[in-house]
């Protein structure tokens, strides 16, 4: 995908949309050429923070702790896309919307882009600023989310979509938090 369409996707749902609708990655195509990939730039981050500037923060935290939050992180990373796809399918479907599960892959996918990369925002030893380029990280996969679910869903009904990109980012938020704290929990 290329950058322009993909900026586009954030604020329209149909430009960029209707282009993965079109070609349809399959589930698998998505994991091993976008989520596995774009997964391993925040363990990288991590470990790359850790090693530079981690004992300013974190004291007692080893090299060795470091790789162990950084994989725990990965691993749980490649276990949440599919369940953001699980879980967009399902509220889509408890609003009786029939949703496919490749689309809500692709939806979920796309979403977690913005995410993974703001964790290159730990090259600048700031926690203020990492804070702040990963809240827009998840504005825009808030947006992403949107989008994409009125897109490769075809809903119209924006009380629709606004419901069951809500219940979704409820979810995302969540399992966000748990992946922040499987980073921060050994380093305590």
């Amino acid at each position: 995908m290329i950058v322009p369409a993909y900026a586009k996707m954030l604020v329209s749902s149909h430009a960029g949309w209707e282009d993965v609708e079109r070609v349809h990655p399959s589930v698998i195509s998505l994991f091993l050429f976008l989520v596995l990939p774009m997964s391993f730039v925040p363990p990288a981050m991590i470990l790359y923070a850790g090693f530079d500037y981690g004992a300013n923060y974190f004291e007692a935290a080893s090299r060795i702790t470091w790789v162990a939050s950084s994989l725990l992180f990965l691993v749980a990373e490649l276990v949440t896309v599919p369940l953001m796809a699980w879980a967009i399918t399902s509220i889509a479907e408890t609003r009786g919307i029939r949703a496919k599960y490749s689309d809500t892959f692709a939806v979920a996918s796309i979403a977690a882009v913005p995410m993974w990369l703001s964790s290159v925002a730990l090259f600048v030893p700031n926690p203020l600023f990492v804070i702040g380029i990963v809240l827009l990280g998840l504005i825009a996969a808030i947006s992403l989310i949107y989008h994409g679910i009125a897109g490769l869903m075809h809903l119209h009904e924006e009380v629709e979509v606004a419901a069951i990109t809500y219940t979704t980012i409820c979810f995302g938020v969540i399992a966000w938090m748990v992946l922040i704290s499987l980073v921060f929990l050994p380093l305590l």
